[in-house]
């Protein structure tokens, strides 16, 4: 079994503040050392479960805070940006994907750091009518390349969503309890450690069943996206194919699940130039 882990950092342990995500703070060492902590647990329990090898992808800003030097043999790091599939990246080809360390999608009460890749643009994000966040689509992108997702780790709300969006068969593991969007209850390292470690060993036991969930959806693809301004939807009206619906709000409409990505992230890099 070959194992994929996409490693975000506002789920991870201890994380409650965006100065602790932010690369441009002190508290941004905090962040990193507890993405890493977390990304390194799931991917030790992978290797002691006998994955034959693991595929981590940093998946959070810049994509550069995981530290190779610290991950076993057997661990393969896919670290920098941008990348094709993003978050993603690089799960082709695996056998069950783990979701660590994520977060709820934009507008969820109760959920640390929620948002939906960029809390800087992005009000809401549909696909198909259907609210996503970042678990979903992702997921999605996965169950396009016929790799289910086995395991979500991050707060109660994301573990909540994840459950919803992905159904039975998923494996969630909930390491801290929102209290707000940047207040929780969170538990030390040493606790969940054992946590992870317990859940990846459920979720491999489950893919290797084949009960993990394959994530799909049959196109065409209508991918409706609103930014917190006006300005930000100007901008971004101006990817290709975009169709401007309202005044903070585009629709995109297309066969292939992979453009829709390509749109999606073209549209929020234009977005996030404008001044919020």
């Amino acid at each position: 079994m070959r194992v994929y882990i996409s490693s975000d950092m506002e789920g991870s342990t201890g994380v409650v503040h965006p100065f602790q995500v932010d690369c441009e703070r002190a508290e941004y060492a905090f962040g990193r050392a507890m993405q890493a902590h977390d990304a390194l647990e799931a991917a030790k329990a992978a290797l002691e479960y006998g994955a034959c090898g693991v595929v981590v992808n940093d998946s959070h800003e810049r994509m550069i805070n995981l530290d190779v030097s610290r991950f076993p043999k057997g661990v393969e790091v896919i670290s920098g940006s941008p990348k094709i599939l993003g978050m993603v990246d690089g799960v082709a080809g695996c056998d069950a994907a783990l979701f660590i360390g994520y977060h709820a999608m934009a507008g969820t009460e109760k959920a640390i750091l929620d948002h939906t890749y960029s809390s800087k643009a992005v009000f809401e994000l549909k696909v198909n009518g259907r609210k996503f966040g970042e678990t979903a689509l992702n997921a999605l992108f996965c169950g396009a390349l016929e790799v289910p997702v086995a395991l979500v780790v991050g707060d109660s709300a994301v573990c909540l969503e994840a459950s919803s969006a992905l159904g039975a068969g998923l494996e969630t593991c909930a390491i801290k309890d929102g209290a707000g969007r940047m207040a929780g209850l969170v538990l030390p390292p040493e606790t969940t450690s054992f946590m992870i470690r317990k859940a990846v060993s459920s979720a491999l036991d489950k893919a290797a069943n084949g009960s993990s969930p394959l994530f799909k959806m049959d196109g065409p693809y209508s991918i409706e996206l609103t930014f917190h301004s006006t300005a930000q939807a100007d901008a971004a009206a101006l990817v290709p194919g975009s169709e401007r619906v309202s005044g903070r709000a585009l629709v995109f409409g297309t066969e292939d699940v992979f453009e829709m990505r390509r749109w999606l992230c073209s549209a929020i890099d234009c977005a996030e130039l404008v001044p919020f």
